[in-house]
């Protein structure tokens, strides 16, 4: 990974404490709506699985000039700039780590995700997703390389009715094995205060 570099924008509004808190006290509201929800959702607005999870409940706002710029590995540069999704916040936690970094074992407020993923001839991408962790009690050994995802209780918006609710990593780990490239795995990252 690369040293932290200087920070482009605001830092967020709340704690991983208070995220997970305001993420609990939304469960059965919202409506999801790709691409929408920033910092001041609420109630029954619509949001997706970032503006849910990262934007609403840390106190991000989803526009960021120069955010996620400025690196390059043997994988290329990065897939978005000056907005905050999934793909960004990734691979800001990699490089940059301007707002997030690689976390190696869950807690309450990190937040677990995995990137859109683009494939040659395919019209239509794999859209990314991203829930917050709320707890772990079930997890009583970790292996990072090897992640139970399943064994994470999380809250997330998704494309159902009410939007926000709470549930597990399950839903990671079977993305994982659907995508086994690491570039495609779900990654735990901690957005920094």
């Amino acid at each position: 990974m690369s040293p932290a570099r200087a920070s482009t924008g605001p830092r967020p509004l709340y704690s991983a404490a208070a995220a997970v808190q305001r993420a609990l006290d939304r469960v059965g509201h919202g409506i999801y709506q790709l691409g929408t929800g920033d910092i001041l959702s609420s109630g029954e607005d619509k949001r997706d699985c970032f503006g849910f999870a990262v934007c609403e409940c840390f106190g991000i706002t989803r526009h960021r000039p120069g955010y996620n710029r400025g690196w390059n590995d043997s994988h290329g540069g990065p897939t978005v700039v000056d907005d905050l999704n999934c793909n960004s916040m990734i691979e800001d936690a990699k490089h940059g780590q301007e707002l997030a970094e690689v976390a190696f074992t869950p807690a309450p407020g990190l937040l677990i995700m995995y990137p859109t993923i683009h494939l040659p001839g395919i019209p239509h991408p794999w859209i990314g997703h991203v829930k917050i962790i709320v707890g772990v009690d079930r997890v009583t050994s970790w292996d990072h390389d090897h992640p139970d995802w399943s064994l994470i209780d999380t809250v997330e918006c998704m494309p159902h009715t009410p939007a926000i609710v709470r549930g597990t990593g399950a839903g990671m780990a079977a993305h994982d094995k659907l995508w086994p490239l690491p570039q495609h795995r779900t990654v735990m990252v901690r957005i920094i205060p």
